[in-house]
């Protein structure tokens, strides 16, 4: 490793033996109940998802997560590989027009830590990022026995780690290998040890600082979640001891921080790449400042911008969830956005039964749910632009809905037993759901013009195709690769009498955009979806399909195309 790569192992290294120093010091049951039991329930999970993420499979490489889940995820599972071997090579990563320092380090870092084979990194990259994201099941497990305030007994923890595993954000997340998980274990520990532990003593809030800094160095997204956990507090400040208590968790989080800070901004600047993105909402490289955009946006805004946006993200994120329980044209169509929309990611029946808890009174899980509800405003109503997807905001939201309905059923419902059964049986559906999609991925598709939509108009279109210049009897080519992948597109067409059309993308799909409208509505969404093979999209029979093909991609491998009957 080059000297900054040591620099960054050591500060990994001294922030781990903090915390274990203070962990082992403290009483927290979260911490130290049952530690035999949970690794047996742990090893059991772990064992259940590799089966399950691994069992079409000869071998094991580092695509397999981005093949089983082609149809949502980009290549970002890939990238704390990419920036462990960068540190291991004393090399700057850059991917594209990303930066390492876009992204933040504690996956990674957790990757080169526990490696202790010394075997390259992407042989072990899977494994353990898998296991330690899996780490969440007894965390959680303890979380709710904290709060119920008794041991859970084997049937619950066996209950709770399948409701855990079945959910969409988990097995997503879990196998393909995007560290928002890892963050939220932190969160869910820093808001256990903040809210719900009855010790206020230095030692408990220097570790619940330093959940919360792990949390956010683990993904940026977890600053929703620690911006709502902080409205939270500061409004329930009643004592100067509290408000002390405030400031020592600020000063150790900035002081954690700085060097990552410090890497940033003059290591590898700028470093505030996904905060533009995804507060600001600017996708395209600008070089002005967040402060200075910032204020352009601020001037941009009208007075009633936000309520507006915070009500389109609560359409987009809730109402449309529910809407695609019964309106989805397509079982497959359903399957691509169950990782997409809040009710789907946590798993319609365990959203409603929380929801449904609400009015069963009982002070814990009014927390919880407060909690969760604050978070959801502070995402929703935050950013420059409406709430699209989950993956934009941090997963402590979906897990602790998940560890609030949990909760609810083990404490709050006398007739548990049937409730349990039925939320097993839907975790069941979830998880075939999602298995039956993804090995209908590896089937060969075929170009052939039988129910694809017939197009009749076109606007903006300069003759591009795919990279191939696929030529098929009855079906028409539509693409963005005339001579080179550095050209670019933006074209619309309508189409009339089909029920789906063909989507593919070239190896590298950044700045790829696929919208699909049906009778003015839209039905889909794609960016940034990496299908490097020819795909037929069911979007459903509508009188009049509008489809807006977007590359934006300048670089290697960034061209779409689309194929539909003459």
């Amino acid at each position: 490793m080059n000297g900054l790569a040591h620099i960054l192992h050591y500060f990994f290294l001294v922030s781990i033996g903090v915390t274990l120093y203070l962990v082992r010091r403290s009483k927290i049951p979260i911490f130290n109940r049952n530690i035999v039991e949970n690794c047996v329930i742990f090893s059991v999970a772990i064992f259940l998802i590799l089966i399950y993420q691994f069992y079409p499979y000869a071998h094991l490489t580092n695509d397999i997560p981005t093949n089983n889940f082609l149809h949502d995820l980009p290549f970002d599972n890939v990238i704390s590989l990419m920036f462990a071997n960068s540190l291991l090579n004393g090399e700057l990563l850059e991917f594209g027009d990303w930066l390492g320092s876009d992204r933040p380090p504690l996956f990674a870092g957790t990757i080169l830590f526990l490696n202790a084979t010394q075997l390259p990194v992407d042989q072990v990259y899977l494994l353990i990022g898998i296991a330690v994201q899996a780490i969440l099941i007894p965390v959680v497990s303890e979380f709710v026995a904290g709060l119920s305030k008794r041991k859970l007994t084997i049937p619950e923890k066996l209950f709770l780690t399948f409701i855990v595993i079945s959910t969409p954000v988990f097995i997503h997340n879990v196998a393909f290998l995007w560290p928002k998980l890892f963050a939220a274990i932190f969160m869910i520990i820093a808001v256990d040890l903040l809210f719900f532990q009855p010790e206020k003593s230095i030692r408990l809030t220097i570790l619940t600082s330093i959940s919360m800094l792990l949390s956010f160095l683990a993904h940026g997204g977890s600053g929703f979640a620690i911006l709502a956990v902080a409205l939270i507090y500061i409004a329930g400040i009643r004592k100067k001891e509290e408000l002390y208590r405030g400031f020592l968790i600020a000063a150790v989080f900035f002081a954690g921080y700085s060097p990552w800070i410090f890497y940033q901004k003059v290591v590898q600047p700028p470093g505030d790449r996904l905060l533009k993105w995804h507060i600001l909402g600017q996708i395209d490289i600008v070089p002005e400042g967040v402060g200075p955009l910032f204020i352009t946006k601020i001037k941009e805004m009208h007075f009633f911008d936000i309520p507006v946006r915070t009500y389109q993200s609560f359409h987009n994120q809730i109402l449309e969830g529910f809407t695609l329980l019964w309106n989805a044209p397509s079982f497959a169509l359903f399957t691509e956005q169950s990782f997409y929309r809040l009710p789907l990611s946590v798993g319609a029946p365990l959203f409603i039964a929380a929801i449904f808890l609400l009015f069963l009174k009982d002070k814990v899980y009014n927390s919880l749910m407060l909690i969760a509800l604050v978070n959801a405003i502070v995402w929703f109503a935050l950013p420059f632009k409406p709430v699209w997807s989950i993956h934009e905001s941090t997963y402590f939201l979906p897990i602790m809905i998940i560890t609030a309905g949990v909760y609810g059923v083990f404490n709050l419902h006398s007739g548990k037993l049937p409730v349990m059964l039925t939320l097993v049986g839907f975790g069941m559906a979830n998880m075939v759901i999602m298995d039956w999609h993804r090995m209908h991925l590896y089937e060969s598709t075929h170009l052939v013009p039988h129910d694809l939509y017939k197009m009749v108009n076109i606007t903006n279109y300069d003759g591009g195709t795919d990279f191939d210049k696929t030529k098929k009897e009855n079906i028409l080519i539509l693409g963005s690769h005339l001579t080179a992948d550095t050209d670019t597109a933006d074209f619309t067409f309508s189409a009339v009498n089909g029920d789906a059309i063909y989507y593919i993308t070239g190896p590298d799909a950044i700045g790829q955009t696929l919208e699909v409208y049906g009778d003015g509505k839209r039905i889909l969404e794609l960016t940034d979806t990496k299908i490097d093979e020819w795909k037929r999209l069911d979007v459903g029979r509508y009188e009049k399909l509008q489809v807006r093909l977007v590359d934006n991609g300048k670089n290697w491998g960034q061209w779409s195309a689309i194929a539909v009957r003459k």
